[in-house]
């Protein structure tokens, strides 16, 4: 009675082993790239910003109210980066387009080069948000 066990055991539990799979489906998963800074890392975007930023180009009148008595104030661009590297379609966040510090930013960032986002090494459009620190101690 053991040895019949052992040898049904052997027979049903190794019949698995030796099966094959007729089709093998392997996911294709998207080879996904983000659009970046092309200068560096971000801290080297940042600097750049911050270096090219051009204070005699806006006005005093344009700090927030809420901010007039603080040292900085912080408001974000949103722009995508188009398939030859440029940032297109701005658009602000926090502050009015129209203000000069927003303006100032984006002439800054449209200065830059940006690598652009990919899917499948095809270009995809992205849209990034770019935080502005606008110091404003010194007005």
């Amino acid at each position: 009675m053991r040895i019949l066990s052992v040898l049904f055991f052997l027979v049903c539990g190794s019949s698995s082993c030796f099966s094959q799979v007729d089709s093998l489906d392997v996911e294709h998963i998207p080879v996904v790239k983000d659009a970046n800074y092309a200068g560096g890392n971000t801290e080297d975007l940042y600097y750049y910003v911050n270096n090219n930023f051009n204070y005699n180009n806006v006005k005093k009148e344009d700090i927030p109210i809420v901010a007039r008595k603080q040292p900085y104030f912080v408001f974000y661009v949103v722009f995508a980066v188009s398939e030859d590297g440029k940032a297109f379609e701005f658009s602000p966040k926090e502050i009015s387009a129209e203000n000069s510090f927003y303006k100032e930013a984006v002439r800054v960032i449209a200065s830059t080069r940006w690598n652009v986002a990919a899917k499948d090494n095809e270009y995809k459009k992205q849209f990034l948000v770019v935080p502005i620190k606008a110091v404003i101690s010194d007005f």
